[in-house]
């Protein structure tokens, strides 16, 4: 029976996988490049040209491996890997960048959990099982190792001319095509998938021990904020994959804010983030460098504004219910909720965000010092929506109850996605009325998410999007400002001077001096020049804040 069994040369085999990955894994990528073809034969050959650089780029990336006893495990990877990247790409419009690797590798099983699906289920089966099982059943022809090497190297110098006549006829069409569609480098499958792999590999050997260098150990508390009287509470709420366009407070046709909007809060309508994922936003904005500066190595490489605040003499506590404070808390208190056991709060799918309020209810009744306090919540986190609210808040129906978000309307994921906003809105309210209800402290209250959310606009769903390209939906995000009136006499805020604020291009770039400026912290690292809320103060000059790039 094994004598029945089909018998292909190696190179043979290699170019059948690699044709195999461009027509079927690729399925995103032709949706993108078949509608930029010309009319007519000049058409036909753009798309030959582009199939043409593809596929020679994916035999490429087949190569290395492609020997005895590597070669059919190499293969069976790939395939693997391939099929997962066609899933999301195919059905969530993401694309393959350092970005989203790092964001698979730093997950959790309970997140990574929510993504599995009947459908994904399906897609393995059709782009890697069936191509495995065949995969096994063909034998290799195995020439003696110098026969299989010289004919690894006349395939491989029979691609680079395939790419060089590529270059030559079409490559100036197809380099214009590139530069205006930079999606299409980050969608090529399974190119796309090693060129970020290695490049987070780079970064990660960049990042390995690393000290943070001191920053801001001059920091020291004006006389107003200074230890002494009521202890000072300062509570930054992270947000999830919240989006300004979904806030009622923005603007928003849906009463999404019906909680907030019955408090004293000032809410600021023209904030963006740093990126597009928690791995960049997360690090960004408590930095010092600015979406234009920033690099996840250097901001690894020196303290943050946290630490700032902590040389100041606050107590800094970070409680999480998402994937960890990417290091930012790392020298500070932090402490993970996200596989919390409470019956009150958590159950199979992991933990509402009450809980975080609760541990803010739990520090307000126990501690007398001076602390910030950052809750950072699960949100709005996709693509499992209905996970994410009790219930109790599951106002706007009918709502998307699976993570299989290609199986419901689009107006069944908003209704979800709105549900969560409407739970956020829950969550923020209640942490600010419990400061409200401590009187014994000067309590504040900032709210900020990290980055927004797309929900089926233009086909994209979820966020992660090369900067870019990135639509609004994953850029624009709420911000927030709740001062209890003592805090806000004891720093001398002038209420007008703020609200005066609240239509002022801002960005995450503006975190770090605006939560210094807010504590009273003087530093050589504070910048009033990036201070949302400079001259605020009494006494102070009343600059506009300095326009960070978005």
């Amino acid at each position: 029976m094994i004598r029945n069994r089909p018998a292909l040369r190696a190179n043979t085999l290699l170019l059948l996988a690699a044709l195999f990955l461009l027509l079927a894994a690729n399925r995103r990528f032709w949706q993108v490049v078949l509608p930029l073809a010309p009319a007519g034969m000049a058409g036909v050959g753009f798309v030959l040209a582009i199939g043409t650089l593809l596929l020679a780029l994916v035999a490429i990336v087949l190569l290395p491996l492609s020997f005895k006893p590597l070669f059919k495990p190499w293969l069976g990877l790939v395939l693997l890997v391939a099929a997962g990247a066609a899933y999301f790409m195919d059905n969530y419009g993401a694309v393959v960048d350092r970005f989203a690797v790092q964001s698979v590798a730093e997950t959790n099983l309970q997140e990574g959990g929510e993504w599995l699906s009947w459908k994904m289920l399906w897609a393995f089966l059709g782009l890697c099982a069936l191509p495995v099982a065949a995969l096994c059943w063909i034998r290799v022809d195995w020439q003696p190792f110098r026969r299989e090497l010289w004919s690894r190297i006349k395939l491989a110098l029979a691609l680079a001319l395939a790419l060089v006549l590529v270059a030559v006829l079409s490559g100036r069409q197809i380099a214009s095509t590139l530069r205006n569609h930079r999606e299409l480098g980050h969608l090529a499958n399974p190119v796309a998938v090693l060129s970020a792999s290695l490049s987070y590999a780079h970064h990660l050997r960049g990042t390995v021990a690393v000290v943070a260098a001191p920053l801001g150990r001059d920091a020291r508390r004006d006389a107003g904020m200074a230890a002494g009287g009521k202890p000072v509470v300062f509570v930054l709420v992270l947000g999830e994959s919240a989006r300004a366009a979904s806030f009622s407070l923005g603007g928003y046709a849906r009463d999404t804010n019906p909680e907030l909007s019955r408090l004293p809060i000032d809410y600021f309508r023209n904030v963006h983030s740093c990126g597009t994922d928690t791995a960049v936003s997360v690090p960004c904005m408590f930095s010092n460098l600015g979406r234009g500066d920033y690099k996840e190595s250097r901001a690894a490489a020196s303290e943050n504004v946290l630490d700032i605040l902590s040389h100041a003499g606050y107590r800094v506590t970070w409680y999480d219910n998402n994937t960890g404070s990417k290091d930012v808390a790392k020298r500070l208190d932090e402490r993970d909720e996200y596989d919390s056991q409470d019956p009150r709060f958590c159950g199979k799918a992991g933990c509402y965000d009450e809980i975080l309020v609760d541990n803010l209810r739990g520090e307000l009744g126990a501690k007398a010092d001076d602390r910030v306090i950052v809750l950072h919540t699960k949100g709005s986190h996709g693509p499992a929506y209905y996970q994410r609210y009790p219930e109790a808040f599951a106002r706007f129906q009918p709502a998307c109850a699976t993570n299989e978000l290609q199986m419901c309307s689009r107006q069944q994921i908003i209704n979800a996605y709105d549900n969560t906003i409407l739970y956020a809105d829950h969550i923020v309210a209640s942490a600010i009325r419990a400061l409200q209800a401590d009187g014994a402290v000067d309590s504040a209250l900032l709210y900020i998410s990290d980055h927004g959310e797309s929900t089926g606009e233009g086909g994209l769903y979820l966020h992660g999007a090369p900067y870019l390209i990135a639509p609004e939906s994953q850029t624009h995000i709420p911000m927030l400002l709740w001062l209890s009136d003592g805090f806000r006499a004891r720093r001398g805020l002038d209420k007008a001077c703020i609200a005066a604020r609240r239509g002022a291009e801002l960005s995450q770039d503006n975190l770090f001096d605006s939560l210094l400026g807010l504590l009273g912290v003087r530093t050589a690292a504070y910048r009033p020049a990036l201070d949302a809320f400079a001259g605020c103060a009494a006494g102070g000059t009343r600059p506009a804040p300095a326009q960070a790039t978005h």
